[in-house]
């Protein structure tokens, strides 16, 4: 790959998206300035699997052009398209990323350990297909292990071309900070975050009784999950978290622990400022979530989209220990534990020629 010099590529890039400009005058456009804001650029035309990878498959000016903050492909381009997605992500944290890209049907990721263009490399790819979301069915499509600096912006590209039948393209990310074994789409955010706070040495004791819950703990963790396997031995401690009923009608928390848990939710009318939902006098399996009938809570009424705060406090003996609070409401819903799930990050309007 020999790309164009850097002045000439930024040139084209700001001429495709000018068309935009008086559809979205409030709009940012993609720039090292404004991360997380992708052009989306689409052709109505058959290209190769390698055509993907030459450059002059992208000269002339696009059929259609989105700027979107999320790099996600169309949905509604028909069949028989190539599409490219640019523009710049920023590094949340200094440490080692991997970058994965899904498609179908062939797809390819460059990123840029800089924020210029044109030192882009091919990172990842896809041959043939994936499923939607699929970002591990292929060696190829998740990149070797990238360190990116703390603020600093890079830039990405991704391109795409589809047959016919099923067409989706999208990329994510794992790295310091976010849920191990797992990606994260960018320009989503994992929410809510759950918050373990940990105090070292304490003696057994029922966790309402424990005094330590009164002053700062040893540590704290910031969990994608309400739960934690392995808490460590003669330990305290409190989980904290948000859980949004998804629609309206009634819900049962549950608590798994070892040893001693007791469950609650935050309420300002209640004594004290909370109410305890479940309890547990002995311990249970990691993901022993039925063994005790003291562990579940009684139904709650919630109304949709009013957040509940919950917390669970805990002492562990011997043992790595573990803490888990989990949910069951209508319609089927299961979530043992209660997780974090992709929101965006950043709301915007979508803008299109």
């Amino acid at each position: 790959m020999n790309p164009p010099r850097f002045h000439r590529r930024r040139s084209c890039f700001l001429l495709a998206t000018a068309f935009l400009a008086g559809i979205a005058q409030a709009q940012d456009q993609p720039s090292p300035d404004h991360p997380f804001v992708f052009a989306r650029e689409i052709w109505r035309s058959p290209v190769t699997a390698a055509a993907l990878r030459d450059d002059s498959t992208f000269t002339r000016l696009p059929d259609r052009v989105e700027i979107v903050s999320q790099p996600v492909g169309a949905d509604d381009a028909g069949d028989h398209f190539v599409q490219r997605i640019r523009g710049w992500i920023e590094a949340p944290r200094t440490g080692s990323y991997r970058f994965s890209i899904a498609s179908d049907d062939d797809g390819v990721l460059f990123i840029s350990p800089s924020s210029d263009p044109d030192e882009r490399v091919l990172v990842a790819e896809v041959a043939g297909f994936t499923g939607p979301g699929e970002f591990d069915r292929q060696k190829a499509q998740t990149s070797r292990p990238l360190i990116l600096i703390k603020g600093q912006r890079y830039y990405l590209e991704a391109r795409h071309r589809d047959q016919d039948g099923l067409d989706h393209l999208s990329i994510a990310w794992r790295g310091p900070g976010m849920p191990s074994g797992g990606v994260v789409p960018i320009g989503m955010t994992l929410d809510p975050e759950f918050t373990l706070e940990v105090w070292e040495g304490v003696a057994r004791g029922a966790p309402s009784s424990l005094e330590v819950f009164a002053t700062p703990p040893d540590r704290v963790e910031r969990l994608f999950a309400m739960g934690s396997a392995s808490v460590g031995v003669n330990v305290a401690t409190r989980l904290r978290g948000r859980f949004v009923p998804p629609q309206d009608g009634e819900y049962r928390f549950l608590v798994t622990a070892d040893d001693l848990a007791e469950l609650r939710i935050l309420d300002p009318d209640a004594t004290d400022g909370v109410r305890k939902l479940a309890e547990l006098t002995g311990w249970t399996a990691p993901n022993g979530w039925d063994e005790r009938s003291e562990q579940i809570s009684s139904p709650l009424r919630l109304k949709a989209g009013v957040p509940v705060l919950l917390e669970a406090i805990h002492w562990q003996g011997s043992g790595p220990g573990h803490i888990g609070v989990g949910v069951l409401g209508p319609e089927g819903l299961d979530h043992r534990p209660i997780k974090s799930t992709p929101k965006p990050a950043k709301a915007m309007e979508s803008g299109t020629r």
